[in-house]
């Protein structure tokens, strides 16, 4: 049999070795080589000074020599995560564990990234295989506390906080979180005293005014206390700091989303989608602020574009299946979420839009079966237990409604969303009084001026956001073009969003048209017809020529005119 011989590596005659042979092998040719590699392996750990961009083209050089360097893949991945692209991280976590499936960094990676991308119940199995792997690998303890924080876990959230707490490897982060937990728990003492010392870290800044990274991790840290004001001081900072980082707009973006300033939102997540086209975060988020003004036209238009990005985006999927739902696209919505529940069959998200869908065409055993399996799968969802008892109710099993409004309030009893179905409960049971505290209780925990302060010093019926493109229709795009302007978007108030009370608020705002309309006819049961009338025109405001409403109007308007009449004779 003949061998072959590689074409750099000379093959071994049977005599004395050649000279060329020597030189190649030579001590110095190796030191060469290790110097080399050495030097890439330097390169791939100082990510802050070279950037992620060539920390992987260093892993990528390294790998076509050493392809099953465990410690190069699992780097790579981290900077496939930092730039967003998780797919390619995930590849890479794949081939490490394939690798060494008995070391905790890749199965904790690969957890983190599912985390990031919403498929809880599979970050648990990674996070709780890497800490099987390695008991004190805290960087997979406090990603599993954050996962039992967003599926409702608390108490198991809060057991892994004090473990990491306690071993002094705490950030702020890690505090921002416990306190957060015992928000939920209702431990406020508790939430307020880890806010403190969160911001122990945050003092470091007065000593290091320019150091970018730790500004970053403060303004992240006002974000999560929904502390956009100071969120924003930071933000504004880092872009005198990092004036060409893209991801300021991004961020920036998103914090105007949530302080519901349309016109400032639109103006920076256009900036960083206009800088970065691809990324599928920013084009959501401005999915999400077309929604909340119930622009569902452009709306649907970014979603599909993000799923030409990205079709596994479990995010951009459900909004886009959320989108048809509100459109009545009913049958589209339902291939939506086939597609998503192929991406994560246990995402209780997609379960619970999906059960809204079946819901409002009437399909009630479907939608019943997709509540049970989000139950089974996050047994304290307030959502899930409010969108089940919101369904009994439609089906006329009242005990059973207030039963699960019941165990939602037993878990958050100021869910303003549970508190609003039950008053509807009563409300159908002729309870009126109790219906009345229950709607009032609601209200002032979500008050509506929460999604109408973006109408300060603007006409009640719109705000203009700056947008490119051509001519919509009326309910998409208003045009002013007498005086030059470019086109405004602003919010649409025709029309009235029927499902589940809890499904309005997933990508949007809350319905408040509906439990105006509740409340005025709960007034009007009473006789309490005046502030019936009130809550009347205040539903239509916000929804436009929904018949019902009109029809309860009219019967006040007759009851006070038969009243007024009565009182002349």
């Amino acid at each position: 049999m003949s061998s072959i011989s590689h074409p750099q590596v000379p093959k071994q005659p049977s005599s004395t070795p050649s000279p060329s042979t020597l030189v190649l092998e030579s001590p110095k040719h190796r030191s060469f080589s290790l110097l080399h590699h050495h030097l890439l392996k330097f390169k791939i750990k100082c990510p802050k000074y070279y950037g992620n961009e060539k920390v992987i083209k260093y892993c990528t050089q390294y790998l076509d020599d050493f392809p099953s360097s465990y410690s190069t893949l699992c780097n790579r991945a981290e900077a496939f995560k930092k730039l967003k692209r998780y797919d390619e991280a995930l590849i890479d976590l794949n081939h490490a564990i394939t690798v060494k499936p008995n070391k905790s960094t890749a199965w904790c990676l690969r957890g983190i990234i599912k985390g990031l991308n919403k498929f809880y119940m599979e970050a648990l199995e990674d996070l709780n295989r890497a800490l099987y792997q390695d008991i004190n690998n805290y960087l997979a303890l406090k990603w599993r506390a954050l996962v039992y924080y967003e599926i409702n876990l608390y108490d198991h959230a809060l057991c892994d906080l004090d473990l990491i707490i306690n071993s002094g490897c705490a950030d702020a982060f890690t505090y921002l979180t416990r306190a957060n937990t015992n928000r939920r728990l209702k431990k406020f003492v508790d939430a307020n005293e880890d806010i403190i010392k969160a911001f122990w870290f945050k003092n470091a800044l007065k000593f290091q005014p320019d150091n970018v990274t730790a500004l970053r991790n403060r303004c992240e840290s006002y974000k999560m206390l929904m502390d956009s004001e100071n969120a924003l001081k930071d933000l504004n900072e880092l872009c005198i700091l990092e004036p060409e980082n893209n991801y300021q707009y991004e961020l920036r973006g998103a914090i105007l989303l949530d302080m519901r300033k349309w016109n400032d939102s639109l103006k920076n997540l256009n900036q960083a989608i206009k800088s970065l086209p691809n990324n599928v975060i920013t084009i959501g988020n401005r999915a999400k602020l077309y929604c909340k003004l119930r622009q569902y036209n452009l709306a649907l238009k970014d979603t599909q574009e993000g799923i030409l990005i990205d079709p596994r985006n479990l995010i951009i999927r459900q909004q886009s299946m959320d989108l048809h739902r509100r459109k009545h696209k009913y049958d589209v919505a339902l291939g939506e979420a086939e597609e998503a529940l192929m991406i994560d069959h246990k995402n209780v998200n997609t379960l619970l839009i999906r059960a809204d869908i079946y819901f409002l065409k009437k399909q009630y055993n479907c939608s019943f079966a997709d509540l049970d399996n989000a139950i089974r799968i996050a047994p304290n969802n307030t959502f899930v237990l409010t969108s089940q008892s919101e369904l009994f109710c439609k089906t006329e099993c009242y005990k059973d409604a207030l039963n699960n409004v019941n165990r939602a309030l037993e878990i958050n009893s100021a869910d303003h969303y549970a508190l609003e179905v039950r008053g509807n409960i009563y409300r159908k049971e002729q309870k009126y009084e109790e219906a009345l505290v229950d709607f009032n209780k609601s209200l002032e925990l979500y008050p509506l001026y929460m999604i109408l302060e973006h109408h300060q010093n603007q006409d009640s019926r719109k705000e203009g956001c700056k947008v490119g493109g051509g001519k919509y229709g009326k309910d998409e795009i208003n045009e002013v073009s007498e005086d030059g302007q470019d086109l405004l978007v602003y919010r649409d108030d025709d029309g009235y969003d029927k499902g589940f009370v809890v499904t309005q608020q997933i990508f949007g705002e809350r319905n408040f048209s509906r439990i105006y309309y509740r409340r005025g006819d709960t007034y009007c049961n009473l006789g309490m017809y005046e502030l019936a009338l009130e809550d009347f025109n205040r539903a239509l405001g916000l929804a436009n020529g929904y018949a019902p409403i009109y029809k309860k109007r009219a019967y006040v308007l007759r009851k006070l005119e038969s009243s007024n009449d009565t009182d002349i004779y």
